[in-house]
This record gives structure tokens, C-alpha cells and sequence, in this order.
């Protein structure tokens, strides 16, 4: 059927031959769904024709324009533009290196932190065997007595005692032989606390983690 009506269309269209018109007329006359379909197709050219036609002001596409909503730039232009656009540009550069400057500045500090916090280590001979002094240091402003227990002295509370320093860091030198050492601190002879700045940790089998120190040869 479709093909039938596009075929109407044609001969509307004065796109047919005559042999071509004579065959569609004869197929029209003897199939009432293609005569309905004609006088409606017809019909619908005679309204079309016949009705009055608006003539469109000067400034109708402009009025349109304008009234359509403004289109909203794409995301991706709008970072674009962003990061490259020359004036925004100088800005995100003069940032890029104040950002840059912080962040030195940030990562001395740590540095400096880590100086007086963690564990330190130096090349040292002792009776001929080769050992690392190891220094180690802890944080405890508020505590009277800082020893370190650990696997280096058999867990001792009261070998290995740190030295009160200021702002309340305690600190030890301790040789070792390279190796890996499980160790803890023993504040005011009672309390045992992780080193907060340990390398690893390891847990003690009671529900605890012992620090452990790695000595590494220099």
C-alpha cells in the first residue's frame, strides 16, 4: 500500500508518463482505498492553495533569535577556556607558582619534623664488627621517664633509657647490627606505646602492634 500512495504522489506530482498515469487511474477507479486516498490527498492540495498565505515581518527571524534561551557552553569549553585563555592563563601560572613555593615550604617543614621525630641512622665500627648507630626519638612532652624495649634487648624496660631533649622530645643512640627489630616505648615505666613515626608495624600476637625498625647498611 505504500507503494500505491507514494505512486499518487507522483502522479500528482505530474512525475508519471501517460502510459504510467493511464495504469494508476485504471488501479485508483477499481480499489476504493486508493479513490479515498486520492480525494483526500486532493482535498488537502485544494486547502493549501485557496487559503490565505501570511507574509512574514522583516524582523521575524531576528525577534526569534533573540528570544530563543542563550545556549549554555559546553563543559568542556568552559574548562578549556579556562585553563587557556591568555589573561586566565598569566593567573593559573602565577598561582601554579605560588602553589609551588607552599609546597616546598611544606615539605621542608616535614622534613625538618621528621628530623627531630624519626629515626636517624649513621655508619659506626664497634670492636671491629660492623654496626649502625641508630637514633631514635619520641615525642612525649608530658612524660618523667622514656626507656625502649624491644627485640635488640631481649624487651628490657630498663636498658635502654632516652634522654629528655627540648619540646619535650626524648632521644636514644643505639648501635645495631643491620636488621629488622620489633620495639616499643615504655613511658613512666607502666605505659607502652607504638612509635607513631615507625617505618612498619607488626602485630604482638595480643591484640597490640610492636613498631619495627629497619637498620639498613649505609
Amino acid at each position: 500500500m505504500n507503494k500505491d500512495v507514494d505512486i499518487i504522489h507522483r502522479l500528482l506530482d505530474g512525475e508519471l508518463s501517460e502510459e504510467e498515469k493511464r495504469d494508476i487511474l485504471s488501479k485508483i477507479d477499481s480499489d476504493p482505498v486508493l479513490k479515498n486516498e486520492l480525494k483526500e490527498i486532493e482535498k488537502t492540495i485544494h486547502i493549501a492553495k485557496n487559503s490565505d498565505r501570511l507574509i512574514a515581518p522583516a524582523s521575524f527571524t531576528s525577534d526569534v533569535m533573540r528570544r530563543l534561551p542563550a545556549r549554555k557552553e559546553s563543559y568542556v569549553k568552559e574548562v578549556r577556556d579556562f585553563f587557556f585563555k591568555g589573561r586566565v592563563l598569566r593567573w593559573n601560572m602565577a598561582t601554579a607558582l605560588a602553589v609551588a613555593c607552599l609546597m616546598i615550604i611544606v615539605f621542608a617543614g616535614i622534613f625538618q619534623f621528621q628530623k627531630k621525630n624519626n629515626l636517624v641512622q649513621y655508619a659506626n665500627t664497634t670492636s671491629g664488627e660492623s654496626t649502625i648507630t641508630v637514633r631514635i626519638n619520641f615525642h612525649a612532652p608530658e612524660a618523667k621517664k622514656v626507656a625502649i624495649a624491644g627485640d635488640f634487648n631481649k624487651w628490657k624496660v630498663d636498658e635502654n633509657i632516652l634522654k629528655r631533649q627540648d619540646n619535650g622530645i626524648w632521644t636514644i643512640e643505639i648501635p645495631l647490627k643491620p636488621g629488622a627489630y620489633n620495639y616499643m616505648f615504655v613511658v613512666d615505666g607502666k605505659v607502652w606505646m607504638t612509635d607513631p613515626n615507625a617505618e612498619l608495624y607488626q602485630d604482638d600476637g595480643f591484640g597490640f602492634k610492636n613498631s619495627v625498625l629497619k637498620v639498613t647498611k649505609l
